[in-house]
């Protein structure tokens, strides 16, 4: 049976009501995940110093390039077949790791040229080097990782996360302080990688029919998986490369001030990887066909991006509100111009978290080539955006030229969903939502002249936050209203 032949099951509100465990133990893994890396950088940070901890950013940077162009993505495409053709998930999941393997060493390769071309000190290259280790048994533990989720078993995936995270927040700050630096953190993250494949190949097994049905030739694996490479790399060029111009273009202390911001950002999209990742498994074994979307799905997906919409509009009046006061008290004075690059890059929440939701719509009706062209057109306006820029307005112009990024590839895909299912897909009661928020926002402003920002920022908060639980309960009493009628 093909991809194309996969047995359709049309989404239900059941299947939707059992997708609540499911996103709820993938956003646990997610949030321990972020909640770790977001510690581990905080005591890196401090630990380090500004201009080694931006040096250390740089070369985490390099080394998630690598990770991309290397196959990450083929953990949704393992998610996506299994959940379509279980019986494929073995010769899938050992072909993939394998391939992904013979990636890596060449990818590395180019990355430490490209390191050497553009001058970077031999101590930079040979630090790069030893972290691109981690990706070794990264691999087999990506891999694994995308079965379960095609299986739907997520209960493994937070202690996965929790494995790694204890490792190298207690072995780092061992080895800084025996001396070993940078170098000390490089090693707890190649034993917290080794160690979370381990975790993550032992839960898979049990669920795999080996040897399982024939998967095609590798050349066909190649002409499926491809977009895979080349669309994650490019995605995370124009999502990563302003790290490395401002490390070239302005030093490496505008790095580290725009490194822990970024990275704070990054860390938002727990939520919309959570919900998305539980639906994608839905979605793509409920197609009618190959390249299609039905109307369930379309409708599951605006109810989707509904919920991701509220979130990501109180995660920036939260922003507004707390990231002076929290940045100053986590990092101290140093890093007060973080502040302002934090409150520009929340901006970003809104676009990012929708495009979480169109692609992963996308993605299950086989539409992942589109991306190659949405990603593309994104890193020609990034790179050239920020080569203007940054030379001038350094860390804040990386922070807008992503904002702006995001709204690009946000436009492009609502075009594709509807050129391919036929109609557009926005959130539910979108236009509401941003009549409140709007509304909110100058509250919050006016408010600013006479009672302090603190004081206001947590009463616009408080406010727009009643109307997002009362915007998502009244969409669940309407469903229950919906089911009761239909018995």
């Amino acid at each position: 049976m093909t991809a194309g032949q996969a047995k359709s099951r049309p989404i239900t509100e059941a299947r939707l009501a059992a997708i609540v465990p499911n996103a709820r133990r993938l956003s646990l893994s997610q949030i321990i995940r972020r909640l770790f890396r977001m510690a581990i950088l905080f005591m890196a940070a401090r630990l380090l110093g500004v201009q080694t901890f931006g040096s250390y950013a740089l070369l985490l940077t390099i080394v998630e390039l690598v990770s991309m162009v290397s196959g990450y993505g083929y953990v949704d495409f393992l998610t996506r077949e299994a959940a379509q053709r279980p019986e494929a998930a073995w010769p899938l999941g050992r072909r993939v790791t394998l391939l992904r393997l013979a990636y890596i060493v060449p990818a590395v390769g180019l990355a430490l040229l490209s390191f050497a071309l553009l001058g970077f000190a031999s101590s930079v290259i040979v630090d790069a080097a030893l972290l691109s280790l981690a990706l070794l048994p990264r691999a087999a533990g990506e891999s694994a990782q995308g079965l379960l989720k095609g299986f739907q078993r997520f209960s493994p995936l937070p202690w996965i996360e929790f494995a790694q995270g204890v490792l190298v927040l207690g072995y780092a700050p061992f080895l800084i302080f025996r001396g070993y630096g940078l170098r000390g953190v490089i090693a707890a993250e190649i034993l917290a990688a080794t160690v979370g494949a381990i975790i993550a190949v032992r839960s898979v097994i049990g669920q795999l029919s080996i040897p399982g049905c024939d998967t095609g030739s590798v050349r066909q694996l190649l002409r499926r998986t491809f977009v895979f490479n080349i669309y994650p790399f490019i995605t995370n060029v124009y999502d990563r490369v302003d790290v490395v111009l401002l490390s070239r273009l302005v030093g490496s202390f505008a790095t580290g001030i725009y490194a822990l911001p970024y990275r704070a950002f990054a860390t938002l999209s727990i939520i919309p990887y959570s919900l998305m990742g539980a639906l994608l498994p839905v979605f793509s074994s409920s197609r009618i066909q190959a390249g299609q979307v039905d109307a369930g799905t379309n409708s599951a997906c605006a109810r989707a991006m509904k919920f991701l919409y509220l979130v990501a509009l109180l995660i920036i009046l939260l922003t507004l509100t707390l990231a002076r006061p929290v940045i100053l008290f986590t990092l101290g004075e140093s890093y007060t111009d973080s502040v302002i690059t934090l409150m520009i890059l929340v901006w970003a929440a809104v676009p990012s978290f929708l495009n979480f939701a169109l692609n992963t719509l996308l993605l299950s009706a086989h539409r992942e080539k589109a991306f190659l062209v949405t990603a593309t057109v994104c890193t020609v306006f990034n790179v050239a955006a920020n080569l203007l820029l940054i030379p001038r307005y350094s860390f804040r112009a990386a922070a807008a030229v992503t904002v702006a990024t995001e709204c690009l590839l946000l436009a492009q895909n609502f075009y594709l969903v509807r050129k391919f299912s036929g109609r557009a897909v926005f959130p539910v009661d979108g236009f509401m939502i941003t009549a409140v928020f709007v509304l909110t926002l100058g509250g919050f402003w006016g408010m600013q002249r006479v009672i302090p920002l603190t004081l206001a920022g947590g009463l616009a908060c408080f406010v727009f936050a009643v109307f997002a639980l009362a915007m998502v309960t009244g969409l669940r009493i309407r469903r229950a209203g919906l089911q009761v009628g239909s018995r």
